[in-house]
């Protein structure tokens, strides 16, 4: 859906802005927040492409205070194209083994991503209106993750999504965008915002912490060196080295006092002696590592049977009674919902076809974000580690569960990849004007 020469309203730019600041004020605080987000950014980024069609004769020039937008290129072309196929191979799978439509739910959200990722390619984004959503949005969440381990006695924090797991990594996520944010703040001599987006970072840390996520710890070292890349230069030494001084020391006072210090704490040492059990007592019941290895042995002995689309559902789930049958893999197996593993959980259903499709979308969005981490412009240089470090973290995620499975996981890539792109875009176009 490439956008035509015409400029939208002013109040699109300003509808869309707020609407991707309340997807991440919602996206962690609200049931079914992520919806609210990514509906007004969908009926958005909808308006924007039908008023440009019904605008022809306007242009950017036109428009007041706005600034044209960075053009078109065989990147967005790209990024759209390789949404697309992520749809198409989903879709043709599901038809091809008669899957029931319930499996369709996250392909076509990757379809339904492309209006949006276009309606924020046109329009003028606030950054600081983005940069308050998510913040508020993390405070929001880290109050969310304290009432629940505190007051409702839950042994983790998990929000209003699916589990522990996924509220730990996206609270991650969030709260390192923070971070960065509140590097381009010092950098920028902005106090004020400095302040109140390290709060945001610690507060995504809290949340983490209280989630007790143990594949987010996979996806630390990752962050660390894109921070690295897109940060490190010696005119910014001394207000980044200040900010991480005081970051460390409050992540070790949120460990060392509060309760989810704690859990986290319990959790981490359990799975060494998951492992253990696991590796030289074969123990899958009860044990959270081993019956996911157990689950990937499984997938891993079935898909080179069917290797181009890979088994359906119900076709799946009777070929594996067959294994725990013939005593090849651990009954308990047959109780687990998917594959607790992104990547095989993709090519187990989809084949090698799907899993081609979304490695190529995680490796292109990657690649091209990474393009821009050596860019004189500090705001893109941070807005590039920020869009660089969502597919790499998701990557990583996805190597211990299926995070991309869940509406709340799905919705969270997408719209955050889109309103990234567009944002580094706009940042790259504003820095080539100003030069």
């Amino acid at each position: 859906m490439p956008p035509t020469p015409a400029a939208p309203p002013a109040w699109l730019s300003t509808w869309m802005s707020a609407s991707a600041a309340l997807f991440f004020l919602l996206m962690l605080s609200m049931p079914s927040g992520y919806s609210v987000g990514g509906g007004v950014l969908l009926l958005g980024g909808l308006a924007v492409w039908w008023t440009g069609r019904r605008a022809g004769h306007a242009h950017w020039a036109d428009t007041p205070g706005g600034q044209a937008p960075a053009p078109w290129t065989t990147e967005d072309r790209t990024l759209c194209a390789l949404l697309l196929a992520v749809f198409a191979i989903n879709a043709l799978a599901v038809l091809w083994h008669g899957d029931s439509g319930k499996y369709l739910d996250q392909g076509v959200r990757y379809l339904l991503a492309m209006p949006i990722l276009a309606g924020l390619r046109r329009v003028r984004l606030r950054l600081d209106w983005l940069a308050a959503g998510l913040t508020l949005g993390l405070f929001a969440t880290a109050g969310v993750a304290a009432w629940q381990t505190r007051w409702l006695g839950y042994g983790r924090a998990e929000g209003f999504v699916t589990s522990a797991i996924p509220f730990g990594d996206m609270a991650l996520m969030m709260g390192f965008w923070c971070l960065m944010g509140a590097a381009l703040a010092a950098i920028q001599r902005r106090r004020a915002w400095t302040a109140l987006l390290l709060a945001g970072a610690l507060a995504g840390i809290y949340a983490m912490i209280a989630s007790a996520s143990r594949g987010s710890l996979v996806a630390l070292p990752i962050l660390a060196v894109l921070a690295a890349v897109a940060l490190l230069r010696r005119a910014h030494l001394r207000p980044l080295l200040a900010g991480t001084a005081i970051l460390a020391a409050a992540t070790a006072i949120l460990l060392a006092t509060l309760p989810a210090g704690r859990i986290a704490e319990n959790r981490y040492a359990a799975a060494l002696d998951e492992w253990h059990a696991y590796s030289q007592q074969g123990v899958v019941t009860d044990n959270n590592v081993g019956s996911r290895l157990e689950a990937w042995k499984a997938a891993l002995i079935s898909i080179p049977e069917r290797p181009l689309l890979g088994w359906g559902h119900e076709q799946y789930d009777a070929h594996l009674q067959e294994l725990i049958g013939a005593g090849r893999i651990a009954p308990f197996v047959g109780t687990l919902a998917n594959t607790h593993n992104q990547f095989i959980e993709i090519w187990l259903h989809q084949g090698s076809l799907g899993l081609i499709a979304f490695l190529a979308l995680l490796i292109a969005s990657f690649w091209y974000f990474c393009r821009r981490l050596r860019s004189p412009s500090p705001t893109v240089r941070v807005l590039a580690c920020c869009g660089a470090a969502l597919p790499s973290a998701f990557a990583a995620y996805g190597l211990t569960q299926v995070i991309l499975g869940r509406n709340n996981g799905v919705m969270f890539f997408l719209v955050s990849l889109a309103v990234l792109w567009a944002a580094m875009r706009q940042a790259e176009r504003d820095a080539a004007v100003e030069d």
